[in-house]
């Protein structure tokens, strides 16, 4: 309001009304209005610069928060990571102290195991004396004494199943079961397992069904182990079916043969359904309990099939019954053979090319070859060597000629000494130098031991049915008879077995290698029953003597072992390495270096150890 009356007095000096004072009231009217709305907007620019600098204030402060929390995150998580280090580096100590744990269980199992069978063997074939031939004892049974024997001898035969079942478990969980696979009739197979079970099926008045198709081919398993696997099932499904029956049907599904066993059981609950498999697990049913054995069978069989690379599973309904089903793969694995074009014929001509040559990209499989005067090493080779070419020599000369045919990456050689080994090693270094020898010691397989004069292996326990059996089945007359065995109660019980079965034999109990040796010298026996594990010379040890002594004659011969030599797979005591040239310093370190990593990382594959 001042501002507006003082304005409206015309200076000193103008005249009212005139032009310039109505211009200079113009001007000064808008330089008012400038300076308002100026001083206006820099208020309003000051309270909003005032209101973002207090909230950048806030911002900076929130920041500063943050980044102390994330500092602190920082460091919580360093000291995290440090925590979880250590603990994987626990859980992986602890993982190896498990599963060491596990083998030694597994060995220490498969060791008492196989201890059980000698004093079973004496149980279950003193029983078997003295229920068939109480006389041998100039006793005689009462009822009582009879039947009470008699559930001694079916306790012992029910314990000797379970050390099977654990052998093998132990077996294929240290990872040494071995498969003897060829080609078999599975139909031959399911007759084979149906006989063993029919007295049971007889006598629960259960039918059987057997089903193979018109066009299932021969496959190519361990016949033995798929047998067993089909008993295991066959007698499962028998014993727990009180009436209807077995079915029984194989067919080709695709490049699998299946089997499926089926029953009209019982059936199993869902419960137990998941967990079947397991080993030593059974029916949760008391009526289940009741009728099952040690639990073991179907993980057995489910682990063999997987073994041959099938599989198994089962179906089932309570009240209905059950079928359990396994394929195995129909192809057989090739062996890899000696491709030609190792060397130019002489006879072909030259002709000059005209054109560029065009390389196609090819691989080349390394080539070895392998000297082994049993023949063995080649055929076990041969199921493992993938792209790899293994030339077969069983001599010197042999070897020679196939380094002379084409060069090879190395040469590997079975022999029974160092000896040996440094004869063949000095053939090659003058022949073909520069090309790397590799010995090792692998055991005469069970038809090279044959060789030798082993007719077959008697398994602990052993009856005197077993002993009837196997002296029926032998062809040849018998009336020597030697019993090698370093325990001479063992030996004492054999011989008393054999006299029972016939009494006319002439046996002669020997408790050392070396004495059984002088005797064969001096009066060899018809057959004789040889203890495969003894304190100076065992029973593989004395059949090498034997064979290479001209004045022992070929003397047939049963092994006896509480385990057999040839059921792990076989392994060398030693690996061997030369080369002509020897090893430089630098070669040195490289090949220990190599071969160190090689040792400790044992299931590498092929593909990456030929890289």
């Amino acid at each position: 309001m001042i501002l507006f009356l003082a304005s409206s007095i015309p200076p000193i000096g103008i005249k009212i009304g005139s032009a310039e004072a109505i211009t200079t009231l113009a001007a000064l009217w808008v330089v008012f209005l400038a300076i308002f709305v100026t001083r206006f907007e820099l208020r309003s620019l000051a309270m909003r610069l005032s209101q973002q600098y207090g909230h950048a204030k806030h911002l900076l402060k929130e920041a500063r928060d943050s980044r102390a929390e994330v500092v602190q995150a920082l460091d919580d998580l360093a000291h995290a990571n440090r925590q979880l280090m250590l603990l994987n580096q626990r859980v992986s100590d602890l993982r190896s102290i498990a599963e060491e744990g596990q083998k030694a269980k597994t060995n220490f199992v498969a060791q008492v195991s196989h201890e059980f069978r000698t004093p079973l063997n004496m149980i279950i074939g003193l029983v078997d004396l003295l229920v068939d031939a109480p006389e041998i004892y100039d006793a005689t049974l009462s009822p009582r004494m009879r039947d009470a024997l008699q559930i001694i001898y079916r306790n012992c035969q029910h314990l000797t199943n379970m050390v099977n079942d654990v052998l093998d478990l132990s077996r294929i969980e240290t990872e040494r079961m071995t498969l003897h696979k060829e080609h078999v009739s599975l139909k031959e197979l399911i007759e084979n397992a149906v006989d063993v079970v029919r007295p049971l099926l007889e006598s629960k008045k259960l039918a059987v069904r057997v089903n193979v198709a018109d066009d299932v081919p021969n496959v190519y398993c361990d016949g033995t182990r798929v047998e067993q696997v089909i008993l295991n099932l066959v007698s499962n499904c028998a014993r727990f079916t009180e009436k209807g029956g077995i079915s029984i049907q194989a067919s080709v599904q695709g490049h699998y043969l299946q089997v499926s066993i089926a029953d009209t059981g019982m059936g199993i609950s869902a419960t137990d359904l998941g967990r079947i498999f397991e080993p030593f697990t059974q029916g949760t049913a008391d009526s289940q309990r009741a009728k099952a054995g040690s639990g073991l069978g179907l993980s057995i069989s489910k682990q063999f099939i997987e073994l041959h690379g099938g599989r198994m599973w089962v179906e089932s309904e309570l009240g209905i019954g059950t079928t359990f089903y396994f394929g195995l793969p129909l192809f057989s694995p090739s062996s890899p053979t000696t491709r030609p074009g190792h060397q130019i014929s002489e006879s072909w001509i030259w002709h000059e090319r005209r054109s560029s040559p065009s390389f196609p990209d090819s691989h080349y499989y390394p080539r070895i070859v392998v000297c082994d005067e049993t023949g063995d090493l080649y055929a076990m080779l041969t199921r493992i060597a993938g792209e790899v070419e293994l030339i077969d020599t069983r001599e010197v000369a042999g070897l020679l000629a196939a380094l002379k045919h084409a060069p090879a990456q190395a040469v590997l050689v079975n022999v029974a000494t160092t000896e040996g080994l440094d004869r063949v090693s000095q053939a090659v270094k003058q022949e073909a130098k520069g090309t790397p020898i590799l010995g090792c010691t692998i055991p005469r397989s069970l038809d090279q031991v044959k060789k030798l004069g082993l007719q077959t292996q008697l398994t602990k326990p052993i009856t005197r049915v077993d002993l009837a059996r196997t002296l029926a089945e032998y062809n040849g007359p018998v009336e020597r008879v030697f019993v090698v065995d370093d325990d001479p109660e063992a030996a004492e019980l054999f011989a008393q077995m054999l006299r029972v079965c016939d009494s006319s034999l002439i046996i002669e109990t020997i408790h050392d290698g070396e004495e059984a040796l002088n005797r064969l010298r001096a009066c060899p026996p018809d057959i004789m029953f040889l203890d495969y594990v003894m304190p100076k010379m065992d029973g593989l040890k004395l059949l090498e003597v034997m064979s290479h002594d001209d004045d022992i004659p070929m003397v047939p011969t049963f092994l006896v072992s509480a385990q057999a030599p040839w059921d792990t797979p076989p392994k060398s005591n030693y690996l061997y390495v030369t080369v002509d040239d020897g090893f430089s310093l630098n070669n040195l370190l490289l090949s220990a270096l190599d071969l160190s990593s090689l040792l400790l990382h044992p299931h590498r594959t092929q593909d990456s150890a030929l890289e």
